[in-house]
């Protein structure tokens, strides 16, 4: 009878774990080539790619935060060869960093998180060491990993499975990421990332609001490189040319190619160009190179990168391949989302909402 009764307890114990535990949360994982990189998912190169796990790059949208003694584990397969030239540093983020979702805008490792690679399970996992809230100097939250550092190196061509699973101190799973890696057998025929490079941080010129008519309040940035993997200098915008280029409704990046610093897309070289979207019935809007004080365009790679980085990062100084742009609101209220894109290459596309005031 003793044994029965303890019997009892034991499996309505077992039973009510079972109930109080939860399944995780399953979501889909998007995976890219890190923005500051060319060549980040080609065989044979360093791996340089950033897991989505919220792809709302908003502000004002929550990514989530970490308890401390929470982990979230990168779990790559086995064909990423780790770099044994590419010591793991725990307390620095040359390896990963997590951050709020737009280009160069971290939620900082110091006091917050440490990293460490975890051999048998072939992952790289962070670990907070304390509360990392979604709110103040974190604000938004975690909303995208970016793994770099040379950690690993591509393999063959082809698709490849890749979890991010987000794990409370007690090792219970809260939140499963599943998606694929797709490695390229090369590097294409151009390439873009957005940046912020041209602004203090933490300002973000991925999503803006302004008025009807009105410039959005800050340049948007660009970083160019060509087939080489070299950054793309002296580009700039000119007006569109829907005869010639029909796709590219909103101006086509031109590249200076003799130097006198008028584009002409008869004489330079067409590299690009912008997709226009707005707000039905909308006119006026206008995407352009901010002008010198001689009243010609600013190009890629004349364009300062922000004096709010330190010097020893650029700060202050002309950045290779970065292009601004001035964007302008058209007469409608609503959103508008110009395009940027290389041709035979990859494009990006901008959010700015004109609300009257």
């Amino acid at each position: 009878m003793f044994k029965t009764v303890i019997a009892l307890v034991v499996a309505v114990v077992a039973a009510a774990g079972c109930a109080t535990s939860t399944a995780p949360l399953e979501r889909t994982l998007a995976t890219a080539a890190s923005p500051i990189s060319f060549d980040g998912n080609v065989t044979g190169q360093p791996t340089n790619m950033v897991f989505v796990l919220n792809p709302d790059s908003s502000p004002a949208t929550p990514g989530f935060g970490m308890q401390a003694g929470d982990t979230l584990r990168l779990t790559l397969p086995q064909s990423f060869r780790r770099n044994p030239r590419a010591p793991i540093s725990a307390d620095t983020d040359r390896n990963l960093v997590l951050t709020k979702g737009w280009p160069q805008r971290d939620v900082h490792l110091a006091g917050q998180y440490r990293i460490a690679y975890d051999e048998a399970g072939h992952a790289m996992v962070v670990t907070a060491t304390r509360d990392i809230a979604i709110d103040g100097a974190n604000a938004p939250g975690i909303k995208v990993i970016h793994l770099r550092g040379e950690t690993f190196i591509d393999p063959a061509p082809g698709s490849y499975p890749v979890t991010v699973t987000h794990a409370a101190a007690d090792g219970h799973a809260i939140e499963v990421w599943k998606g694929h890696i797709d490695i390229l057998a090369q590097a294409p025929q151009a390439r873009l990332a957005p940046t912020d490079f041209q602004l203090a941080p933490p300002l973000n010129s991925t999503i803006q609001r302004t008025a009807p008519g009105q410039l959005a309040p800050l340049l948007l940035g660009v970083l160019l490189w060509d087939a080489q993997g070299k950054p793309m200098n002296g580009v700039g915008i000119a007006p569109r040319d829907l005869v010639h280029y029909p796709r590219y409704t909103g101006g086509l990046l031109v590249q200076d190619t003799n130097g006198d610093h008028r584009l002409d897309p008869a004489v330079d070289k067409v590299v690009g160009g912008i997709i226009g979207a707005a707000p039905q019935g909308a006119t006026g809007q206008s995407a352009t190179s901010p002008l010198r004080a001689d009243g010609t365009p600013l190009l890629s790679g004349e364009v300062l990168r922000s004096a709010g980085y330190p010097a020893a990062m650029g700060g202050g100084k002309p950045n290779p391949g970065l292009l601004a742009i001035q964007f302008k609101a058209g007469d409608k209220p609503g959103w508008y989302r110009p395009t940027v894109e290389l041709i035979g290459g990859n494009g990006f596309q901008f959010a700015i909402k004109a609300k009257a005031p």
